[in-house]
């Protein structure tokens, strides 16, 4: 496909890399000249200067041979007139990131009428992604869903008190049928096979049907969480739609942010959440607003650092659970190792929603792992595919590349080398992002 991005900021440079790697014609529109040229040195595709909401500029980039728009800029204006200037040439596609809840508000704002395809709110998405984290059984760093909720993923780390250490991933009898799909272990993803150890350190993403997620804490041995009251640090739009969330799952929540002007204006939308106006990294603070019972802590001020540091004293403290945002990637292994529970990246998550609408068809669900490096994908398996009835022991699988589950109609299989596809099957697969052009040719029919 040809398609043009708008903006090569974080989230425009994570989708044209991805979307580079797998042969797309891409162009990338940046009006800063610093930023593009960096784009230019640091990735695969053409760079053009100029103003994505600018006719003459979409002309250059070649609109008119287009097969999609994705404009992310940080102005949401510009991204709509940009979808709504795609719309006129006849884009089929169009992606605009919309950060102004406001502006989807209003019938007359519609995305219909803007010619918007998908709309993303980073802050949404990523505040969906934190209650999901804080309404886990036990304490993982990351939890996706699969086949509409039937299968989980997540991300444990192992401490050294963890039950299976050391041992063969072969060896290891679950309780419940789990299967360990990846490990990411001194930077690095790797896709196991069964001699492999599970050590300290490590960060295992597991795969389980969603019966058995509650007993996680059987499985694993850990404390199960339940909770029952949140503080949040920041009154950012990511803090309020948290807080707004919990507040309808009736979690009791307090949300701490240092701007009095402010305080007053989230108080007046979030009835339901107690508001403090007071500085948050404040230790005598948090300390007289319980922060030694609270159950979960999340830090999504507009600073990494900030976050970063409240989030660690926070469990110091003994908040059971920690939560982090970053908007630098290169502090995510980092945050992880020094004790934050979970992190979230708004950059990521907008990412995966993007490449989820650009493959939907037989690719169903999309996961970045660890900045891009790695993919989890759900597809269904096309009728014409060679690997139909082919033990899996012998698929000719891409060597990095796991299949996690199988889900066939209300059945979930954790599978094993002797179990068959069939047509139809939906099929969660764990796989280098290298190599997921070739697995999605193998399962469409187009090689074996």
């Amino acid at each position: 496909m040809k398609i043009i991005i708008i903006g090569a900021g974080k989230v425009g440079c994570q989708i044209a890399k991805t979307l580079s790697l797998e042969n797309h014609d891409v162009t990338l529109i940046e009006k800063n000249d610093i930023i593009r040229q960096s784009a230019q040195n640091n990735l695969d595709v053409l760079t053009i200067l100029g103003n994505g909401a600018n006719v003459r500029t979409l002309e250059e980039a070649g609109i008119k041979q287009a097969d999609m728009v994705i404009a992310v800029t940080s102005s949401d204006e510009v991204n709509m007139v940009a979808c709504m200037t795609a719309k006129q040439f006849g884009v089929p596609q169009k992606i605009a990131r919309i950060r102004n809840p406001e502006y989807l508000y209003a019938n007359a704002l519609s995305r219909e009428k803007l010619g918007i395809d998908l709309t993303i709110n980073p802050e949404r998405a990523t505040a969906k992604e934190i209650v999901k984290l804080l309404k886990s059984p036990i304490n993982v760093a990351q939890v996706q869903s699969f086949a509409g909720g039937k299968v989980q993923l997540f991300e444990l780390k192992v401490e050294d008190s963890f039950p299976f250490i050391n041992q063969q991933l072969k060896s290891i009898i679950f309780k419940y049928p789990v299967l360990v799909a990846a490990i990411f272990r001194n930077d690095k993803i790797i896709i196991p096979g069964g001699e492999e150890k599970i050590t300290a350190g490590d960060n295992l993403y597991v795969l389980i049907k969603k019966d058995y997620f509650s007993g996680l804490s059987e499985i694993f041995n850990e404390k199960t969480l339940n909770m029952q009251n949140v503080m949040i640090l920041g009154g950012s739009r990511i803090a309020i739609q948290t807080a707004a969330i919990l507040a309808k799952l009736g979690i009791d929540t307090k949300l701490i942010e240092r701007d009095k002007e402010k305080c007053e204006k989230i108080a007046e939308s979030l009835p339901r959440t107690l508001v403090i106006n007071g500085d948050g990294t404040n230790i005598d603070l948090l300390k007289s607003e319980g922060i030694e019972t609270t159950d979960g802590f999340v830090a999504v001020t507009g600073f990494d650092e900030d976050n970063l540091l409240v989030a660690l004293l926070a469990k110091h403290l003994g908040t059971k659970k920690v939560i982090a945002k970053v908007d630098r990637v290169n502090y995510i292994p980092i945050l992880k190792k020094i004790g934050v529970d979970a992190v979230v990246n708004p950059r990521m998550t907008t990412a995966s929603a993007i490449l989820r609408f650009i493959r939907r068809g037989k690719i169903i669900s999309l996961t970045l792992l660890k900045e891009g490096e790695a993919e989890v994908i759900e597809l269904i398996v096309s009728p014409h595919s060679k690997i139909i009835n082919t033990p899996l022991k012998k698929a000719n699988l891409p060597q990095d590349t796991i299949i996690g589950a199988i889900v066939r109609k209300d059945e979930v299989i954790i599978p094993h080398g002797n179990d068959v596809i069939q047509p139809k099957d939906r099929i969660i697969i764990f796989a280098l992002s290298s190599d997921i052009k070739k697995i999605e040719k193998i399962f469409d029919g187009g090689e074996k």
